[in-house]
């Protein structure tokens, strides 16, 4: 695995380390519905995906 690939790996790991704390806090400081719960778990997942692709897919500056 080359360095740029390793950097890459830590970003992503540290963006989901901080999506995944948004989503403690969601479920920490709201009484969230069934549905909304599910719709705030598919809107970050969808985030996630979204994050990825663009860092593995840039390049590093």
């Amino acid at each position: 695995m080359s360095v740029q690939d390793q950097i890459k790996e830590n970003l992503i790991k540290e963006i989901y380390t901080q999506i995944d704390k948004m989503y403690d806090y969601m479920e920490q400081h709201f009484v969230l519905t069934p549905e909304h719960h599910d719709l705030v778990i598919k809107q970050l997942n969808k985030t996630k995906d979204q994050f990825y692709l663009i860092v593995m897919n840039s390049k590093l500056s």
